[in-house]
């Protein structure tokens, strides 16, 4: 019966299943706890009776009177007087009573138990929920089983005594927990006394497991879709996969229809994201949007991997606004990729990719090309001759793109042979590559070649020191310098098409590139040394990292001459400077800095600085403070402020602001006001923030409700602040992959 009762605190009154996915806030409200009056509950089979006095006949009948204790399998009962039956072990209460498990407390006006079949009814009844800080009342609760109960006229709330800021009542309950549902009949949910809330009946689950049911509603405001209402509907349809269609409306476009969907087997995964609607009345056309992803293993050696999206114009996220995320990305990616992985051996990797443009500020001659397929070799000997591996890179690749631009095959093979060792002190590595690259076009301009080659051998050797020290204040440092060198011979690349190379940015891990291009249509000449230094200083007790420094640089004994046009190409010398650090201040403070500075030390290319404030142990609800200030020349220099604190009693405020100083202009803010009890808060948020890569601007008012132990109506502002992991992405996961 208690844990029956229990499940009140589920909630499922408003929110139709188990939300593992979401977590409530559980209450934290000062309930009645009779504890004082009733001793540790045991879980001895045995009965144990305590009284002061007892008044037996020889039918077995008793009466117990004057502090009365009995107890029975993690069962008690306190009263003034109690009437035993022993032959039929039931037991009957006409005064004030106590009943008590692990979990529950029941107060009651009159109380019958059969001790055998664990069955009996309590009268007049304030209950009060141990482990979960609910409480509520009800005129009778009648136990029909070890896991069934039946409620008459019964009310729950998380709030204090004396305060009924929420209140959900019944006219009757049946909770069975073998099932792990309830049904309510006559339920009325109250917020302020005000009833918000009415359902006729209602079927919802008392355990922790997932069941089908309408969740809460969730409903905002902007200026691009009016009035926004979504009522999602989850459906558990087995064990390992489920869906959540979520019908919407919105007063300035018309009704749409979504459905998440996902799926878990012993090797296989994936989700569906799907959004239909028949016609929008802004747009005046129907428009969908569709996102599969899928992942598994075959069989031991074979894997699988795809993701497939489509949208049907490229202003749908910004008008419809579903995924924030992608509001400003230029195109949607789709491809699948099939690896075989022999063990110790290769590995072979078939792939098929394609892409959507969802922008018209790209020309058909900037969208990516399409691979169709492309097949990928790597291999490596098992086992090495004096440290020495020989291994073997390669791919062909089928570039298409619908445009007059240049086409066609490219294969690529690259053998090499690698010798390597790792000491504790030192390390040491040097590696010797032969690239073979053909190519097979069309579309190539008059004159050029169709079947351009380039065969070019690449030599590189690195190495470095690990010194350790213990400071004077007992941190552990470690103090690595590093280099490398790297020869790449000059050949003329101008005649090979550009299918996928370009200039990744110039960061540390960079600095030890092979090739200061990405992709494989340019690898750029060479004859470099690359030096770097790191030290970090750690916590030998706890092994955090205190603080991480790096600082390295390549010289170039000559200037490369292979370049890609609009991107320029270093001169002799020394390149840019790159230095990173990253410093844990104290349990609340932590800063990250990179920099990227010109040789002459007159100018800085690029600079990133972040500093983190977080209340320890605070979680959402502390102190938050982030700063961040990220600079690129002649790009973009942005700064971004944002912050979250309690200001006065009950009360906290939120609120977040992205910058671009270059374009004097604010790209993304939100202010959030919050009011919070022990058992209720309400939350409002006003959102600006740039939907798309035209510059069109939308702005969003949210409102959020939440009924701890119970359920969230609407949305918060939490999800909008940085994550509480310094390393995390900001950018909400719309489904675990797991189910819960």
């Amino acid at each position: 019966m208690a844990a029956a009762l229990a499940a009140l605190l589920a909630a499922g009154t408003v929110q139709a299943y188990s939300s593992s996915d979401v977590p409530r806030d559980p209450a934290s409200c000062p309930q009645l706890q009779y504890t004082n009056e009733l001793p540790p509950v045991i879980a001895d089979p045995n009965l144990v009776l305590d009284a002061d006095q007892v008044a037996a006949t020889q039918s077995g009948l008793s009466r117990l009177t004057g502090s009365v204790h009995l107890s029975q399998d993690g069962r008690a009962f306190a009263a003034q007087t109690v009437d035993y039956d022993g032959p039929n072990k039931h037991i009957s209460i006409n005064s004030e009573s106590l009943f008590r498990d692990p979990r529950l407390v029941i107060k009651s006006e009159h109380a019958e138990f059969d001790l055998d079949q664990r069955t009996g009814e309590f009268q007049g009844t304030h209950f009060t929920l141990i482990s979960a800080d609910g409480r509520g009342t009800a005129d009778r609760i009648f136990v029909t089983g070890e896991h069934t109960a039946e409620l008459d006229h019964a009310t729950y709330t998380s709030c204090a005594l004396g305060s009924e800021a929420w209140l959900l009542s019944a006219r009757k309950l049946k909770l069975n927990e073998d099932t792990g549902m309830g049904d309510a009949h006559d339920a009325v949910l109250r917020f302020q006394h005000v009833p918000i809330l009415y359902l006729p009946y209602l079927q919802y689950p008392i355990d922790n497991e997932r069941h089908s049911g309408v969740l809460a509603p969730i409903f905002g405001e902007s200026n691009q879709r009016g009035f926004d209402l979504r009522q999602p509907i989850y459906l558990n349809l087995a064990p390992n996969y489920d869906a959540t269609i979520t019908p919407r409306y919105m007063s300035d476009r018309g009704a749409q229809l979504g459905l998440d969907s996902r799926y878990l087997f012993a090797h296989q995964e994936g989700s569906l994201h799907g959004e239909y609607m028949p016609y929008d009345d802004e747009a005046r056309r129907e428009r969908d949007y569709i996102d599969f992803s899928h992942e598994g293993r075959l069989s031991n050696r074979f894997a699988v991997e795809g993701h497939y999206a489509h949208v049907s114009d490229p202003n749908y996220f910004s008008d419809l606004g579903a995924r924030f995320d992608l509001s400003s990305t230029p195109y949607l990616a789709r491809g699948a990729t099939l690896t075989y992985q022999a063990p110790t051996a290769y590995s072979v990797e078939l792939l098929v990719q394609d892409y959507q443009p969802i922008t018209t500020l790209l020309t058909d001659d900037q969208n990516p090309y399409t691979r169709l397929p492309q097949i990928r070799l790597n291999a490596l000997t098992p086992s090495d001759w004096y440290g020495t591996r020989a291994g073997l890179n390669g791919e062909f690749t089928n570039f298409v793109r619908d445009s007059s631009s240049v086409q066609g095959l490219r294969l690529i093979g690259q053998p090499y042979l690698r010798w390597d060792k790792d000491r504790n002190a030192w390390f040491a590595s040097a590696q010797a590559d032969l690239n073979y690259t053909a190519y097979s076009l069309t579309g190539t301009p008059t004159g050029a070649p169709n079947e351009p080659r380039r065969t070019l051998p690449l030599f590189s050797t690195d190495g470095g020191l690990r010194f350790e020290r213990e400071t004077p204040g007992g941190l552990l440092q470690i103090l690595e310098p590093h280099v490398q060198y790297l020869v790449v011979p000059y050949r003329n690349q101008d005649a090979l098409p550009l299918f996928d190379s370009g200039q990744p940015d110039f960061d540390f891990p960079q600095l030890f590139a092979l090739n200061r291009y990405s992709g494989s249509d340019r690898i750029a000449d060479a004859n470099q040394l690359t030096s770097a230094l790191t030290t970090r200083f750690i916590n030998p007790d706890s092994g955090v990292v205190r603080l991480t420094a790096s600082f390295g640089e390549v010289y170039y004994f000559r200037g490369p001459r292979v370049d890609i046009p609009g991107i320029a190409t270093p001169s002799a010398g020394s390149s840019d400077y790159i230095g990173e650090l990253n410093y844990q201040i104290s349990r609340r403070w932590s800063t990250d800095s990179a920099l990227e500075v010109a040789p002459q030390f007159d100018r800085i290319e690029r600079g990133a600085l972040a500093l983190r404030y977080r209340q320890p142990d605070a979680g959402l609800q502390g102190q938050r403070l982030d700063l961040a200030y990220r600079y690129r020349s002649g790009l973009l220099e942005e700064t971004d402020a944002s912050f979250s604190t309690p200001i006065i009693d009950r009360w906290r405020v939120a609120s977040q602001l992205k910058y671009s100083v270059r374009q004097s202009k604010a790209l993304d803010s939100f202010v959030g006001l919050e009011y919070e009890t022990c058992c209720w808060a309400m939350r409002t948020t006003y959102r600006r923030y740039l939907s798309n890569v035209n510059g069109t601007f939308s702005n969003g008012v949210y409102f959020q409700l939440e009924l701890k132990g119970l359920t969230r109506l609407g949305n918060g502002f939490d999800a909008l602040l940085p994550a509480l992991d310094p390393d995390a992405s900001i950018a909400p996961s719309r489904a675990s992959k797991v189910l819960p």
